[in-house]
């Protein structure tokens, strides 16, 4: 049996289409997307924000208000987290995002609530200033909004 150029090729060009996309897709994807940029690193966030995203930056202790950069999206996603409180009780908070998912989060003795005096109420616009072990965020500083 005879077979024609098209049907030699053709075999040869779908695989290298295939390879050519999964390289693409592959290209496209960040290895660490939740690291500083230039939309949540320290020029865009005024001075709070850390250096490299491995690192708790101790500026971070020093915030004591809501900065508006954070509604635009510009806060280090590794060490912050911003969110509507669902509930507050002494040692936990549970925070809500826009999508309606909640996030449990720990408050260790000496977590610091900004403004002092406030208690987190449901509802409330909040940034936990903090960090990951094992699974759970841990509370260094909680910045209530307005």
């Amino acid at each position: 049996m005879n077979k024609t150029a098209i049907e030699l090729v053709r075999p040869v060009a779908l695989g290298l289409g295939i390879f050519g996309a999964t390289a693409a897709i592959g290209a496209a994807q960040a290895t660490n997307p939740c690291a500083p940029s230039s939309m949540n690193g320290p020029t865009a966030m005024n001075g709070y924000g850390p250096s490299t995203w491995s690192t708790f930056d101790p500026t971070y202790n020093n915030v004591t208000a809501w900065n508006n950069t954070w509604d635009s999206g510009a806060y280090d996603r590794n060490h912050v987290m911003l969110g509507t409180v669902g509930s507050f009780r002494t040692g936990r908070l549970t925070l809500a995002n826009g999508a309606g998912d909640t996030t449990t989060v720990d408050l260790k003795e000496g977590t610091v609530i900004e403004p002092t005096g406030a208690t987190p109420q449901a509802g409330q616009r909040v940034a936990v200033f903090g960090y990951w072990s094992n699974g759970t965020f841990i509370a260094n500083r909680v910045v209530l909004h307005g």
